[in-house]
């Protein structure tokens, strides 16, 4: 099939083991982009966002309908709550792609939705692929770069091409992965280095030797197709040629286990450090000055049974990443019914194991800075063999993460969506009430979260190269790039510049006040002022009209209160 132009339309994907919605770019638009270039050199590939086409449908329409082929990357499967983009809805997709203009343009669904169905929310079944035909004519359920490359050979069609097609090892998507990198210049954050791009270490998952989670799609993969350190670190090398400067080794269920020898023999494989410590060294030769190199799925079982080992990977990552980093426990219940139904990982004693193994070489920081490497705990709601019993299990394990000290960088709590290819297609037959769950998420919100979050990022806690993630009435939504960037409020300023680097003043549930760091305090606005814990209004307004504030026992008078160790730390009285 002969294509000139084609269009490729990233509707955001969210799974297991790959986050797409921005700042985060998916392998999706690069695997695709570089199978179309590696077939057809020529052929121009237009990249959008579903954000970019949102602001007109109407002139998005009519710009593909000069094209010869237009595919969308969807969907959602993991719920989840986004700050930087909105994946496509099923709605969107039908009222897009159904114009008149595109009526004669193949249309192809890949992705997610279109392997597993289209996950709507937590607590509910996908709804099948086949209710986007139309307006999609071709629903792709192999591996999109495979087909696509396959139907822009010369001698096939789309009518004749196995779109169940799937590689049988990574291999043989590498060519695709090295010419597809440049797609990326096209993504509306990559003029402003808003952009972190998620990189393959493996698909599959060690567990699919047991059939894997109940819940989880990457036992379908079967045996893990592992990428070579080569292979990852030149794709790195590359995008950082372009200029991305954020990376997360994202797409694996448990990077401990790249490179183990037991991989594909042994359900808990035993972690490899020397493999470990070739990756990343090859990643940061290739990439010296990357600015975010993040991690994102660890199993906690591994960590139990293999403890010694994963100590050692945990500190060639430290060698090696940049601080604040995540891995990502899946422990989505600690009650032992739901564990055995569900054949999930570790039980509670191992996953509070795991815990105590990571933060005793994770929780070390740089002066004023965040944790290096800390674990994020994933609940998860509507498995078989729930009762309301697993709430309280659930909370008891909490309790005894913050009794014992220790921390967890962020809790997910989210319910399950039932999936094709999975034992939850049929359906979800939860015993909790959604009111019961709500409450219950809430209380860890309060009880938990904001406890944790204080030891995480106690108050005067410095977090450098934020941008602005959106604006909430008065106040700036700021984030770091990287894996679960904490979300920061920060009062608008008598300043219209961002601060790229701001320090902790207060604490939410999952969020922080921040404010610029350093700053000059005749520079703070009222709002900012008020920010401080302890200052309130009276003392803000009297501050905001005080002369002159060229010292610290300036401010400190102006406020009648002894100032903190941390504040005084922050200020610059330079003009």
């Amino acid at each position: 099939m002969h294509v000139d132009r084609v269009v490729l339309v990233d509707g955001y994907v969210d799974e297991p083991t790959c986050l797409g919605v921005p700042p985060y770019v998916s392998i999706y638009p690069r695997y695709i982009a570089g199978a179309i270039w590696t077939e057809s050199p020529h052929t121009e590939v237009l990249y959008h966002t579903i954000d970019q086409v949102r602001d007109s449908f109407q002139k998005a329409q009519y710009l593909w309908a000069k094209t010869d082929l237009i595919v969308l990357i969807a969907g959602m499967i993991v719920p989840g709550k986004y700050v930087g983009g909105t994946p496509i809805s099923v709605r969107e997709a039908r009222e897009l792609f159904s114009a008149s203009e595109l009526e004669d343009i193949p249309k192809l669904l890949v992705g997610p939705w279109a392997k597993f169905g289209c996950g709507l929310e937590g607590g509910k079944l996908a709804l099948s692929s086949e209710a986007l035909k139309p307006p999609f004519d071709y629903i792709i359920a192999g591996d999109p770069e495979l087909v696509i490359a396959e139907v822009l050979k010369s001698d096939v069609n789309l009518e004749s091409v196995n779109t169940d097609l799937t590689r049988q090892d990574a291999v043989e998507i590498e060519d695709f992965v090295n010419r597809g990198v440049s797609i990326v210049k096209q993504h509306p954050g990559f003029s402003d280095d808003h952009i972190i791009c998620e990189i393959e270490s493996y698909r599959g998952c060690p567990r699919f030797i047991t059939g894997g989670c109940s819940f989880c799609v990457e036992p379908s993969y079967g045996p893990p197709q592992q990428r070579t350190s080569r292979a990852i670190a030149g794709e790195i090398h590359a995008l950082y040629e372009l200029g991305i400067r954020a990376f997360r080794i994202g797409h694996q269920a448990d990077l401990f286990t790249y490179g183990s020898k037991e991989m594909s023999e042994a359900e808990f494989p035993t972690p490899n450090p020397a493999a470990i410590e070739e990756l990343f060294s090859k990643i940061r030769i290739g990439a010296p000055d990357l600015q975010v190199l993040h991690i994102d799925n660890v199993n906690p079982g591994t960590i139990a049974r293999h403890p010694q080992e994963s100590i050692e990977v945990a500190k060639v990552i430290i060698r090696h990443h940049t601080p604040g980093d995540v891995a990502a426990f899946g422990v989505e219940s600690t009650d032992p019914e739901v564990i055995r139904q569900n054949n999930l990982k570790a039980d509670t004693d191992e996953v509070i194991e795991a815990v105590r193994t990571l933060n005793a070489v994770g929780s070390i920081r740089e002066p004023w800075g965040l944790p290096h490497l800390l674990p994020g705990i994933n609940l998860l709601y509507g498995l078989p063999g729930e009762s309301k019993k697993t709430l309280e299990y659930n909370m008891d394990f909490l309790n005894r993460i913050l009794a014992e000290g220790l921390m967890v960088r962020r809790i997910n709590v989210r319910q399950v969506i039932g999936l094709s290819g999975t034992r939850l297609s049929t359906g979800i037959r939860s015993r909790i009430k959604r009111n019961q769950f709500f409450k219950h998420r809430e209380e860890i919100r309060d009880n938990i979260d904001i406890e944790m979050i204080q030891r995480v990022a106690p108050v005067g806690t410095v977090l450098q190269s934020v941008f602005v993630d959106g604006v909430a009435g008065n106040a700036l939504l700021l984030r770091q790039l990287g894996t679960y960037p904490l979300l920061c409020h920060m009062p608008r300023g008598t300043t219209t510049s961002t601060p790229r680097n701001v320090f902790v003043v207060d604490h939410g549930p999952r969020s922080l006040t921040v404010l610029p760091y350093p700053f000059n305090p005749s520079q703070l606005s009222l709002s900012q002022w008020r920010a401080i814990p302890g200052v309130g209004g009276k003392r803000a307004t009297r501050i905001k009209a005080a002369q002159s504030l060229s010292s610290i026992t300036d401010v400190s008078k102006s406020l009648a209160m002894d100032l903190p160790d941390w504040l005084t730390r922050a200020m610059d009285f330079q003009p």
